[in-house]
C-alpha cells in the first residue's frame, strides 16, 4: 500500500463523519486504488499519466487540468497531457526550472510541496497569462514525487472562483505521489529493459559460443557464434542435449564435467573435443560456470567456447618448423666447423713460420683472416648453443657451488683482455662464500657473455665490476656494472632479443653476433631465474641476474 492511501486512511480515521463525508472518504480512496492499480500494472507511461489526470479531474470535480514532466535535459518541465487547454502556446511551451524567472513549475520543483492560488488574474507569478486566456481563474499544483525526487507536476483548475479545501489538496499530493512511483517504476523497467537489451545483443553477436543449458544439459539459449562454430541454426537445437555436439565416446564427459562445477565452482580454459553438424571434428577452448537462482541454488550452466582448431594447427606447424630451423642450423653449423677448422689450423702453421718466411704485409692479412676465422667460430659456437637450447637438447647438471670463487674465477681469466683496454675489472661481495645451486658451466658461460660484452663496450680508463650480493634467501643476485656509454630505453627492452645489436657512435667495430645475451638469458631461465638490465645514456649499464641459492627441493 502506498504512503498516499495510508494519509488518506488515517485522515478518515480521524474523528466522526456524517454519512455524505463518510461516501466521500470511500470514493476518495477508491480512486487512489484504482490509480495504484493502474501504476503497479501498467508500464505505459502515457496510460498512466493520462488515467491519472482523468480520475483526478473525475475525483476533485474540475473540467481543467494538465502534467508536466521533466524534459531529457532536466531542466524544463513539458506538458505530457491536458484537459481543457487548447492553446498551442501553452501546450508546446516548456516551463523552465533553472532559470531566475519564477513559475509554478519552478516552485513545485524546488520546494517539493502543492502551490496553490485562488486567483491567478492577481497573481505576479501567471505573468505571461496564458491560463488565464483559457478562462482558468483557480488552479492548484502539486509535485509529482518519488523518493524526494521531483519528476514532475499535476496540476487541475477550475474556470470558476474556488477556493480548494485541505481534502482536495491532500488527495491532488496523492495523486501526484502515486503517479511519481509510477513514473519511477516505468523509468526503472526501461532501463533494465534496455540493459537487457544491450547484453542480448552482446552475447548475440558475440563471436565465440555461449550458450545457457538446465542440469541435464538440455540446450536453452543458441548465440550466432554457436551457429557459426557448429552450423546449426537456433531452431534446431533448442530443446535439445548438448550431446548433439559430441562423438559418441564422449558423452561421458558432459556428466563429469557437471559434477566438476558443481564441485570446483567454475571451469575455466579447458580444452576439449567437440563436433560440427557436418561431422568435422574441432577442438575448443572452453569455460563452464554455473547458473544461480535468487536463493543460490544451481539451475543451469553458461557454456562460453572459442574454436582453437586453426590456432592448435598453427602452432603444431610452427614447432614443426622451428625444429626443422634448428636441426638446419645446428647440421650447417657442424658442416662450417670441419672446413674452418682447417683454415684456422693453416693460417696458425703459416703464421709460425712452419711454410716459410712471411713478409710484414703477408703476416698482416693472415693476423686479420685469424680474427675473422676466430669471430666465425665464436659466431657457430652461439648458433649450435641456441639450437640445441631451442631444441631442449641442454640440460643443466647443477651442484651446490660457492658463488664467489665462480665469479673470481672468470675475473680471472677475463682481467688481461680487461687490461689490454686499460678497463680495471673488480669483484664485490656482500660476505664470502655465498652458495647457489647451479651448472657451473652454465653459469660460467653466462658471465663471460656478460663481461665481455661489459669490456667490449666499455672505453679506457673506465671501470667494471661484479658484483655478488644474496636476496631474500632464496636467491642470489650476480651484476656486472660497467661505466660505458649506457643503453637508450627503447633498446633495453630488446636487448635479450635474438640477433638485436644495438649500435653505439663512439665504437662502431665493437660488434659481436647478437647471440650472446639471448643464451644468456635461456640459462638464466633454466636455473628458474631472471635476467635484467638497469642503464641510461651516459650512465653505464648494470646487467643482473638470479640463482636459486639452494636445491629448490631443500627445506
Amino acid at each position: 500500500m502506498s504512503e498516499a492511501i495510508r494519509q488518506v486512511k488515517a485522515s478518515s480515521a480521524a474523528g466522526p463523519y456524517s454519512k455524505n463525508q463518510l461516501l466521500a472518504k470511500s470514493r476518495d480512496l477508491s480512486a487512489l486504488l484504482a490509480l495504484a492499480q493502474v501504476a503497479t500494472q501498467s508500464l505505459d507511461i502515457e496510460e498512466t499519466l493520462n488515467h491519472t489526470l482523468d480520475k483526478s479531474l473525475e475525483i476533485l470535480g474540475f473540467d481543467v487540468g494538465f502534467i508536466r514532466t521533466l524534459d531529457q535535459q532536466g531542466t524544463g518541465m513539458v506538458v505530457r497531457t491536458a484537459r481543457g487547454l487548447r492553446s498551442p502556446e501553452f501546450l508546446r511551451g516548456v516551463a523552465p526550472i533553472r532559470s531566475e524567472r519564477r513559475n509554478v513549475s519552478r516552485m513545485v520543483f524546488e520546494s517539493k510541496e502543492p502551490y496553490v492560488c485562488a486567483d491567478i488574474r492577481k497573481n505576479p507569478v501567471y505573468q505571461n497569462r496564458t491560463l488565464e486566456r483559457e478562462g482558468v481563474i483557480s488552479t492548484a499544483a502539486a509535485p509529482v514525487l518519488s523518493k524526494s525526487r521531483v519528476w514532475g507536476v499535476i496540476v487541475v483548475g477550475s474556470r470558476k472562483y474556488h477556493r480548494f479545501a485541505k481534502r482536495e489538496i491532500n488527495l491532488l499530493n496523492a495523486f501526484g505521489a502515486q503517479l511519481g512511483a509510477a513514473l519511477e517504476n516505468a523509468q526503472l523497467y526501461d532501463e533494465v529493459m534496455k540493459g537487457k537489451a544491450y547484453v542480448e545483443n552482446l552475447v548475440d553477436n558475440a563471436a565465440d559460443m555461449i550458450v545457457c543449458t538446465d542440469l541435464e544439459d538440455k540446450i536453452l539459449t543458441w548465440n550466432r557464434g554457436a551457429e557459426i562454430i557448429f552450423g546449426y541454426r537456433k531452431d534446431e537445437v533448442i530443446g535439445k542435449s548438448l550431446s548433439i555436439l559430441l562423438p559418441p565416446e564422449r558423452f561421458h564427459q558432459l556428466e563429469e564435467m557437471r559434477a566438476k562445477v558443481q564441485f570446483s565452482g567454475a571451469l575455466r580454459d579447458i580444452e576439449v573435443g567437440s563436433k560440427r553438424k557436418d561431422g568435422v571434428m574441432l577442438l575448443l577452448s572452453l569455460s563452464i560456470s554455473p547458473i544461480k537462482n535468487t536463493e543460490g541454488k544451481v539451475v543451469g550452466f553458461l557454456r562460453v567456447a572459442k574454436d582453437i582448431s586453426d590456432k592448435k594447427r598453427f602452432e603444431r606447424r610452427l614447432k614443426e618448423l622451428d625444429r626443422m630451423k634448428s636441426d638446419f642450423v645446428s647440421n650447417v653449423s657442424h658442416e662450417l666447423r670441419t672446413p674452418l677448422t682447417a683454415i684456422k689450423g693453416s693460417v696458425d702453421n703459416m703464421l709460425d713460420g712452419i711454410t716459410g718466411s712471411l713478409t710484414e704485409k703477408q703476416i698482416k692479412y693472415l693476423e686479420r683472416i685469424k680474427s675473422n676465422a676466430d669471430r666465425l667460430g665464436r659466431l657457430i659456437t652461439d648458433l649450435l648453443d641456441l639450437s640445441r637450447i631451442e631444441a631442449g637438447k641442454i640440460e643443466l647438471k647443477p651442484q651446490r657451488l660457492v658463488a664467489d670463487l665462480v665469479v673470481k674465477d672468470v675475473a680471472e681469466v677475463l682481467r688481461g683482455v680487461a687490461a689490454e683496454k686499460l678497463v680495471k675489472l673488480d669483484v664485490i661481495s656482500s660476505r664470502d662464500s655465498i652458495p647457489i645451486w647451479a651448472d657451473r658451466d652454465k653459469v660460467v658461460q653466462i658471465l663471460m657473455n656478460l663481461v665481455g660484452n661489459a669490456i667490449k663496450f666499455t672505453p679506457p680508463q673506465g671501470q667494471i665490476k661484479i658484483a655478488i650480493e644474496e636476496s631474500d634467501g632464496d636467491w642470489v643476485k650476480l651484476s656486472v656494472i660497467d661505466t660505458g656509454p649506457g643503453i637508450p630505453a627503447e633498446e633495453a627492452v630488446k636487448i635479450f632479443d635474438k640477433f638485436y645489436q644495438i649500435e653505439h657512435s663512439n665504437n662502431p667495430k665493437a660488434k659481436g653476433t647478437g647471440l650472446g645475451l639471448a643464451i644468456s638469458k635461456a640459462l638464466v631461465e633454466m636455473h628458474g631465474g631472471r635476467i635484467w638490465v638497469e642503464s641510461g645514456i651516459n650512465r653505464g649499464s648494470t646487467f643482473s641476474f638470479s640463482l636459486p641459492a639452494r636445491q629448490p627441493l631443500d627445506n
